[in-house]
């Protein structure tokens, strides 16, 4: 795997936290493989694409996402898209705020190890939507989700949300150490888009 691809897998796992939030805020509910897949790099080791995420099926709903964004005539991803930004643009203030990263880590070091570790338990999910609401929620402008309130104001969907939120920033770094940078999203698009048609195919 060559780095341009390398790059489109890192980008591909934001698009699919943004897409899996959008998903939960419309919905209640979303892909149930790809959130599992997206919440476990939160706490995985792995540094490069392939040790995160195993298999182009644990990426499926940012593969899929992130096709239909770079189509000739995409749908409308109005949401999605301004979710990746604001993600986008909250890791680069986070980089900035090296207590609030020490603190990140730590909790998330502390989360591993509790006895009755799952990162997909309602508690530990709770526990990663506070952790965020700590750091990530105290940097503006604060990220707003918009879909239907029957579902933003359930407290366990909210949590997922926000835990999503946290998978995100952290897709976003995996991006950026892949070389994955904002104009690349413009110029490559073309090229993006064969790669990622072959992953769909």
């Amino acid at each position: 795997m060559n780095k341009s691809e390398q790059q489109t897998l890192a980008l591909a796992s934001i698009f699919q936290t943004t897409a899996l939030v959008h998903q939960l805020a419309s919905t209640g509910r979303c892909d149930t493989h790809s959130n599992k897949a997206s919440l476990n790099s939160i706490v995985s080791q792995g540094t490069s694409i392939k040790e995160i995420f195993r298999s182009p099926d644990d990426l499926k709903v940012g593969i899929s996402s992130l096709k239909t964004v770079l189509a000739p005539k995409p749908i409308n991803m109005k949401n999605i898209m301004l979710y990746t930004t604001a993600l986008i643009n909250l890791e680069n203030k986070l980089m900035k705020e090296p207590h609030l990263l020490n603190k990140i880590s730590s909790e998330i070091e502390a989360i591993k190890e509790q006895e009755f570790f799952d990162i997909y338990h309602t508690n530990t999910i709770a526990r990663l939507a506070e952790l965020y609401k700590n750091t990530l929620g105290s940097l503006n402008p604060t990220i707003m989700v918009r879909g239907e309130q029957i579902y933003l104001t359930n407290q366990n969907t909210a949590n997922h949300i926000r835990a999503l939120l946290l998978a995100g920033v952290r897709a976003v770094s995996l991006w950026k150490s892949q070389g994955g940078k904002t104009w690349h999203l413009l110029l490559n698009k073309k090229k993006t888009l064969q790669y990622v048609n072959t992953l769909s195919a």
